[in-house]
């Protein structure tokens, strides 16, 4: 009998015993979850860019996402992810930071996107995470770099007043239209004529970029019935002709409103302008089926460091 009792108590023991090893390794394999919905961009007070409104809209469609706890050798970078996104974490407790990376579609292209340099890293400090639980931060903000680190080079905002728009004469300013206006009190139209197959502008000064091998990006909001080109158009370069090169051709979505691109010119820039740093803005819209149309453009800004 007591042999029986033993063995009783031995099975049962060895029982809890696995029990409690399921439940250990269950805790070491089961994750947390982090939960992002979108991004948005804010104003600095310490460091104000600029009272237009305008200046802060973004489109920042993705995260990566980077955290470190207390006695791990290194971070850990959970990878890129499309917002809104629940990320699998495989740890739990007090999160010391979780670093939050704005990336942006670079060119408007979903294969090129990119950590925007121009965008801070947030930092989200003493995060608690807990196994099969959602840890969730609806809205995030962040804030454009600071003056002593960005720059912006030129800016076409087309709010009213007594300026004239720094864009070719193609280039009117629609005031006060609040179902047009992307955003503030005015935008920028390009009307284009049936009979028209082509319309081009430009900035109507130089830009100037002192520093070379920096980035260098566009930023700007648009609402096209067209396809259309952005480059560079640069009156003095290689012996004083005229050099007109093209960064990329958006697609017009007339249907989809208004849209934001971050564009790269930095890519032809450098390269083919061999980092020049007296450059104008170059657009072209296209009309090969001869419709009427309009292309709207709205709180442009080209960008370096």
């Amino acid at each position: 009998m007591k042999t029986i009792k033993t063995n009783i108590l031995a099975l049962l023991a060895a029982t809890l015993l696995a029990s409690a090893c399921d439940r250990f390794e269950s805790d070491q394999t089961a994750p947390a979850y982090l939960k992002i919905d979108a991004i948005t961009v804010v104003d600095n007070s310490a460091d104000s860019w600029s009272s237009e409104s305008g200046f802060f809209t973004c489109d920042i469609d993705a995260v990566n996402l980077i955290v470190w706890q207390e006695g791990d050798a290194s971070e850990t970078n959970l990878g890129t992810f499309n917002l809104p996104c629940t990320v699998p974490v495989m740890k739990h407790g007090n999160i010391d930071y979780v670093r939050v990376v704005p990336v942006v579609r670079q060119n408007g292209i979903a294969g090129s996107r990119i950590a925007y340099p121009y965008y801070k890293t947030i930092t989200l400090d003493d995060v608690t995470l807990t196994i099969d639980s959602v840890t969730c931060f609806d809205t995030i903000r962040t804030q454009y770099m600071p003056s002593s680190t960005m720059r912006v080079v030129w800016s076409e905002f087309f709010e009213p007043g007594p300026s004239a728009v720094k864009l070719d004469t193609a280039v009117q300013r629609l005031v006060y239209k609040p179902d047009t206006i992307r955003s503030g009190y005015g935008c920028g139209v390009v009307r284009v004529p049936d009979s028209v197959m082509s319309i081009n502008f430009w900035s109507d000064s130089t830009c100037n970029v002192p520093t070379p091998g920096v980035a260098l990006y566009l930023e700007m909001d648009y609402w096209s019935d067209f396809d259309f080109s952005v480059g560079l158009n640069n009156p003095i370069y290689n012996g004083g002709s005229n050099t007109i090169m093209s960064a990329m051709t958006i697609f017009g979505k007339p249907q989809a409103g208004w849209q934001k691109i971050y564009i790269n010119l930095g890519r032809i820039w450098g390269p083919r302008y061999r980092y020049y740093p007296h450059i104008r803005l170059f657009f072209s819209v296209f009309n090969p089926n001869g419709k009427a149309g309009n292309l709207y453009i709205d709180n442009m800004k080209l960008l370096t460091i």
